[in-house]
């Protein structure tokens, strides 16, 4: 059954390419800016924790 999903996905996509590609090539900017947002954000957050009475 398996095997058959993936049969079915990369025809898809080399049948639709131009799709393909800008549904792909979207979903890695999506990822990448949230990977980027939430390094910035644990980063923004470590800072005085070594202080007794940080806020």
């Amino acid at each position: 059954m398996l095997k058959n999903y993936f049969k079915i996905a990369f025809r898809s996509l080399f049948k639709n390419k131009v799709y393909s590609f800008i549904n792909i090539f979207g979903l890695a900017v999506g990822l990448a800016g949230t990977m980027l947002l939430l390094l910035w954000i644990e980063n923004e957050l470590s800072y005085d924790q070594s202080y007794e009475r940080k806020t």
